[in-house]
């Protein structure tokens, strides 16, 4: 494990550049620069002042994908691209279409058509109805100003900058793959269709299919296999909202979901990492190092040098 550990320790110098802002933080490679792209829009828990919410900050940290960038993050130094939420997902939820409103959550007339999603039957949509099973968000709907200016401020820059840096790898490469990274708690909940159920280790979803080619999706869940985890394909996680809006197998635009169970690396009752953290680290270098090597190969990535 030597040289994975060489690399996580210097996956912060890998990087020519970082940006951030209220909505995300995102790491850039400084050279041989793969269109291997990893996206969290769950690991923010920045809590903004106009988030009047009745929930605690415990319930608040349930719906937190914690350390996921960080145990990511060294994929950096493969050449691969790390993009992090800060705001929580508990304030506005960033793998959500901006449409998917439950109408009860709002004061007021929307100026559109809403269309709400299961997620919003179960409480879950773009504005959260629950912190945790019948528990309210709120003790009362939203104005329509404020969400707008949640949307506006933290869901549209990151989706803006998300789709531009794919745009920018596909031009580059003339295909990208996208990763879009997430944890689950090892148990489902009452919210979840799964609700009752211990998890597997990881969870696969490449949305029956439709989102990435099968012989990447199978190398994903082969390479965690082959490192001894408990992995399931599409359930109970298919990919979601972010899965849908990059992907297009036609074009070679791969998207993924990856769901890590928490038991793995933190303690889900204190919210603070545990001994298999490391661990788990350099088991992702060793997955990422697998898929950049497999991209690079492709015949359809443009061959020669590309930096940012």
């Amino acid at each position: 494990m030597t040289q994975h550990n060489d690399v996580i320790s210097t996956a912060a110098m890998a990087c020519s550049s970082t940006e951030s802002n209220d909505s995300f933080q995102l790491y850039l490679p400084q050279q041989h620069c793969v269109p291997l792209v990893f996206d969290s829009p769950h690991s923010g828990m920045q809590l903004p002042d106009d988030f009047n919410t009745q929930a605690s900050l415990q319930q608040l940290q349930t719906g937190w994908d914690a350390f996921i960038d960080e145990l990511w993050a060294p994929a950096t130094a493969l050449g691969a691209s790390v993009m992090a939420a800060r705001v929580s997902r508990m304030y506005i939820d960033l793998n959500r279409a901006p449409d998917d409103i439950a109408p009860q959550m709002l004061d007021g007339s929307w100026p559109g058509v809403l269309n709400p999603t299961a997620y919003s039957q179960r409480g879950m949509g773009l504005l959260r109805q629950w912190s945790l099973p019948q528990m309210p968000m709120y003790s009362a709907p939203l104005s329509v100003a404020a969400v707008q200016q949640r949307i506006q401020r933290y869901y549209q820059p990151y989706h803006q900058r998300l789709r531009q840096l794919l745009e920018q790898r596909y031009q580059q490469f003339g295909a990208v793959w996208h990763i879009n990274c997430h944890s689950m708690k090892s148990r489902g909940n009452a919210m979840n269709i799964d609700a009752g159920a211990s998890r597997a280790d990881i969870v696969v979803g490449n949305r029956d299919g439709q989102s990435a080619d099968g012989r990447f999706t199978a190398l994903v869940v082969d390479s965690f296999r082959a490192l001894g985890y408990n992995v399931s394909l599409n359930y109970p996680y298919k990919g979601g909202y972010l899965t849908h809006c990059f992907a297009n197998r036609n074009q070679h635009r791969h998207s993924i979901q990856i769901e890590i169970n928490r038991q793995l690396y933190m303690d889900e009752a204190n919210f603070c990492r545990h001994q298999g953290f490391t661990g788990l680290q350099q088991h992702l270098l060793q997955v990422s190092t697998i898929l950049a090597d497999y991209i690079r190969s492709q015949p359809v990535v443009k061959k020669g040098k590309h930096h940012d």
